[in-house]
């Protein structure tokens, strides 16, 4: 969850087809999840990395769940759960080459117009991601891209903006928790510093 301080861009996009409504998995020069209009892809150490987290998170959400049949979603806000346990959330992954750098493209960004039998004509790569589009969609989306970044420069010229420095930011790039410094009270003391607004303290 984020905190918007400007909405840079905001539009509707056209229907997505039927065929960009199926999820599953494929086992081929590496891995790829798809879901929807995304691609995801792994190496198969990534793949299973991937997988148990998201087993681990289920199981707890499911536990959670059974016990607060009160939870509605779009009602609750702040997260008051993290799956596998508080110390996940600052955890880098542990089976690519290194935390940051997956194995396959880790820095790729590549658009692509596919042969006329393929069924979406507009592959979009980012990184480890294929996003998939028609022609439609692929306008209505790079025209968005490029109010937002008109906005944005707009916004930033008239506007003293400076990133501030997150707590769990930190606590990765320090390595800190190799040595298991960071503590459920530690995430207690955090959630309570957002609510009191005092965040850019550690």
């Amino acid at each position: 969850m984020g905190a918007i301080k400007k909405i840079l861009i905001k539009k509707d996009l056209p229907d997505r087809e039927l065929h960009n409504s199926r999820m599953f998995a494929d086992l081929s020069e590496n891995i790829h999840i798809h879901f929807r209009e995304i691609r995801l892809m792994f190496g198969v150490e990534e793949f299973f990395e991937f997988f148990e987290i998201l087993k681990e998170g289920a199981r707890d959400i499911k536990k959670y769940l059974r016990r607060h049949a009160e939870y509605k979603e779009q009602e609750v806000f702040d997260g008051i759960l993290v799956g596998g346990g508080a110390k996940r959330q600052i955890i880098p992954l542990q089976k690519s080459p290194q935390p940051h750098v997956s194995k396959y493209f880790p820095n790729r960004l590549q658009i692509e117009l596919q042969e006329e039998g393929v069924i979406d004509a507009i592959h979009i790569h980012y990184r480890d991601y294929r996003f998939v589009m028609n022609f439609e969609t692929f306008r209505e989306f790079t025209q968005g891209m490029q109010e937002a970044l008109a906005n944005l420069d707009e916004f930033l010229g008239q506007n003293d903006y400076k990133e501030g420095q997150h707590p769990f930011r930190q606590v990765v790039e320090t390595n800190a928790w190799t040595t298991g410094r960071i503590t459920l009270f530690q995430k207690i003391k955090y959630k309570i510093k957002r609510l009191l607004g005092r965040t850019e303290t550690n």
